[in-house]
C-alpha cells in the first residue's frame, strides 16, 4: 500500500505538470506566433519480484513479475505547425506561411528568433520589435519613405517622394530541429546544442517558407482541444487521488487488525 500512495503522487504530480502546460497554451491563444507546449508521459522504472523464464518446479516460468513505480514527465516539446494567417493592415505587419524564423539581435549581443511580424520603424529607419529589438535580416528603410512593399520572397522596396527603389533583401532563418530552441519569452527563441545550427535563407528556398505582408500568424492554439485536455487530465487527477484514498483506508485496516 506504501508503494501504491507514492505511485499515485507520481501520476498526480504528472498531472499537475500538464493542467499548468494547458493553461499556459490558453493564456497565450491570442500570442502573435505562439507555438503550443506538447506534455508528454514515461512510465518509471520497475522493480522485479519474479523474473520472466525463471526456473520453477515444472520449467519455466512464461510471465514474470514487475511492478512499476509511476510516471513522470519526460518532455515538454513545442509544436511549430502553421498558425492561423489573419489580415493585419500594416506595412511592416509580416506572417511566414511555411518554416522559418526572424533573427533578432538582443541587447547583449546575442540572437534570438520568432515567428512574431509585428515590426515597427524606429526613428533611424531600422525595423524593430515591440520591445525595440533590431530585426537583423530586414535592410533599413529610409525615414522619408511613404510606403514599403515586401514581396513573397523577401524584396523589399521603398517609395521616396513618389519614386519607388529596391531598399534590399529579408532573410530569414531555419533549424535542423525547431523543437530544441530554448523558449526565451517575448515571443523569442534561442539556439541551443539540440535545435542545431542556424542556416540563413532567401525566403521560399531551402525550405524557407514565403513572406506575407500585412498579415500575422495566429497562435496555433486550438481552444477546444485545450478544452477537452483539461477535463481529462482533471478526471484523471481525480481517480488517481481516489486511489491515495483506497489505499490509506487499506492501510488503516491493516492497522487496526488484531
Amino acid at each position: 500500500m506504501d508503494r501504491a500512495l507514492w505511485i499515485s503522487a507520481t501520476g498526480m504530480e504528472g498531472q499537475t505538470r500538464l493542467t499548468e502546460n494547458i493553461a499556459n497554451n490558453l493564456a497565450n491563444v491570442n500570442t502573435t506566433g505562439y507555438k503550443k507546449g506538447q506534455v508528454h508521459f514515461q512510465d518509471m522504472f520497475y522493480q522485479t519480484l519474479a523474473t520472466t523464464g525463471s526456473a520453477t518446479a515444472d520449467g519455466n516460468s512464461p510471465v514474470g513479475i514487475e511492478v512499476g513505480s509511476g510516471s513522470r514527465v519526460s518532455a515538454i516539446t513545442r509544436d511549430f505547425g502553421q498558425g492561423t494567417i489573419t489580415n493585419k493592415t500594416g506595412d511592416f505587419n509580416m506572417a511566414i506561411v511555411g518554416d522559418g524564423f526572424f533573427e533578432v539581435d538582443l541587447p547583449d549581443g546575442s540572437l534570438a528568433y520568432t515567428r512574431d511580424g509585428h515590426f515597427h520603424r524606429n526613428e533611424n529607419g531600422i525595423i524593430v520589435t515591440d520591445n525595440g529589438y533590431p530585426v537583423k535580416g530586414f535592410p533599413t528603410i529610409t525615414t522619408t519613405a511613404t510606403s514599403v512593399s515586401i514581396s513573397e520572397t523577401g524584396k523589399v522596396s521603398q517609395t521616396v517622394d513618389g519614386v519607388t527603389t529596391e531598399a534590399g533583401q529579408l532573410t530569414l532563418s531555419r533549424f535542423p530541429n525547431s523543437e530544441g530552441l530554448k523558449p526565451l519569452g517575448s515571443n523569442l527563441y534561442g539556439e541551443t546544442p539540440a535545435s542545431g545550427s542556424v542556416t540563413t535563407n532567401t525566403p521560399g528556398t531551402s525550405g524557407t517558407g514565403l513572406i506575407r505582408q500585412g498579415f500575422l500568424e495566429s497562435s496555433n492554439v486550438e481552444v477546444v482541444k485545450e478544452m477537452v485536455d483539461m477535463i481529462a487530465a482533471q478526471r484523471a487527477y481525480e481517480i488517481i487521488s481516489k486511489s491515495i484514498k483506497t489505499s490509506d483506508e487499506m492501510l488503516r485496516t491493516a492497522t487496526n487488525l488484531k
